[in-house]
């Protein structure tokens, strides 16, 4: 029974200590009275559990606020960010990018590297990158002066995040790769695997200094699909966020075949191949002027960009392409909410950032009751790194800083 309960005081020293971390990080900065009240425990708990974390160099006493009564004030804490790094690795078919920051999410290092040379090969792309951690990244002082918390990776596809395991990457490496575990034996540095839009979904909760029980839905839309659900009553944890395979939703019968050996999938309809296959064969001077001038009459050259110039400009062809897709997307978003029925939607991603398309898209989903819970990410386009970093970041804070 004394093991037992040894145990138990241990595990709740634990909840206790990462309680008062993720809320401090939540609200910035915190009294210990604060804290007590809203975790429901004791001003003595509080200051024997903060006066831990201090002598840790987890928390710092910062700023002070005046209370109400007789002018006296509050110490306030505060994480200790300085004090600590995380490393963020996004993989994609073609590169790597790498980034390291404190956990006030400042930049201490950033790169991209190329992995064309060994594409399809995990060993030889993990091995890439723990080269370059070592001779790159962890010797540079501004790193090793501070607590690295470990290494999170993302990559495409169906991963197993519990066990580090890409279990299936679309095309990155071989099937059932324990990423996590042979880059933790090369290194010797705690690592994290997750789904690349999980990641993303997390960095955006992270840095938005969400609410513990938010119920939220990230879609990510380009170059195809990608959605990821957080779903959680309590505090929030890495494992909380589960792929959606949205861009696989069947949304016409009839449709092309997709990759996953359905026809008329999501993907099939609104992918940048997709709309790009709808309008090669119309491009031409008399069909398409605007986008032949900005083709420079090369019909090779089309891409989204030289597309979307186009959809500004009004190209009659081009905005009937784009409104198409937008009406699936808008169908696919509105479908998913129904099922789901999350508390909010945060769209990402670069189409997002053209002032037409949001609008349009926006006037779209007003046909359709429930999609004002819509919004577009604060950090869209930055975060592909960012995710990853503060998965360890979190996962710090989950296990008390212990």
């Amino acid at each position: 029974m004394t093991k037992s309960n040894g145990f138990n005081m241990l595990d709740v020293k634990k909840k206790n200590r990462s309680a008062i971390l993720h809320l401090i990080h939540q609200n910035r900065s915190m009294s210990r009275k604060e804290i007590a009240s809203r975790l429901g425990l004791t001003p003595a708990a509080i200051t024997l559990i903060t006066t831990d974390l201090i002598q840790e160099g987890l928390l710092v006493e910062t700023a002070t606020q005046a209370k109400a009564k007789k002018g006296r004030k509050e110490i306030l804490l505060e994480i200790n960010s300085k004090n600590f790094a995380s490393i963020g690795i996004s993989i994609t078919r073609t590169k790597f990018k790498i980034m390291c920051i404190d956990l006030d999410c400042f930049v201490l290092f950033e790169d991209t590297v190329s992995i064309e040379d060994c594409r399809h090969n995990a060993v030889q792309i993990l091995d890439k990158i723990c080269s370059f951690l070592s001779v790159q990244v962890l010797c540079r002082d501004t790193i090793r002066a501070k607590k690295l918390l470990g290494i999170g990776i993302s990559v495409l596809g169906v991963v197993d995040t519990v066990t580090g395991v890409s279990l299936n990457s679309y095309g990155i490496w071989e099937d059932n790769v324990n990423a996590a575990e042979y880059v933790h034996k090369k290194l010797n540095i705690p690592v994290i695997l997750t789904n690349n839009i999980c990641a993303l979904a997390h960095g955006q909760t992270f840095l938005d200094h969400s609410s513990s029980s938010d119920n939220m839905l990230f879609i990510k839309y380009g170059p195809g699909v990608g959605c990821a659900h957080l779903s959680s009553s309590d505090t929030v944890s890495i494992y909380d966020y589960s792929s959606v395979e949205l861009g696989h939703m069947i949304m016409d019968i009839n449709g092309r075949p997709c990759i996953c050996g359905s026809q008329g999938c999501l993907e099939t309809l609104v992918s940048y191949d997709s709309i790009e296959h709808s309008i090669a064969d119309m491009v031409s001077e008399t069909f398409t002027p605007v986008l032949y001038e900005i083709l420079g009459g090369k019909r090779e050259n089309l891409c989204m960009n030289a597309i979307m110039q186009a959809y500004d400009d009004n190209e009659p062809i081009v905005v009937r392409a784009i409104d198409r897709t937008i009406t699936y997307l808008a169908v696919a978003i509105k479908n998913a909410i129904t099922i789901l029925n999350p508390a909010s939607v945060v769209l990402y991603g670069e189409l997002f950032n053209n002032i037409s398309f949001k609008r349009a898209l926006l006037f779209r989903l007003s046909d359709f009751p429930g999609t004002q819970l819509v919004s577009f990410s604060d950090f869209n386009l930055g975060l592909e790194t960012l995710g990853p970093a503060t998965v360890m970041i979190s996962n710090f804070f989950e296990i008390g800083g212990l």
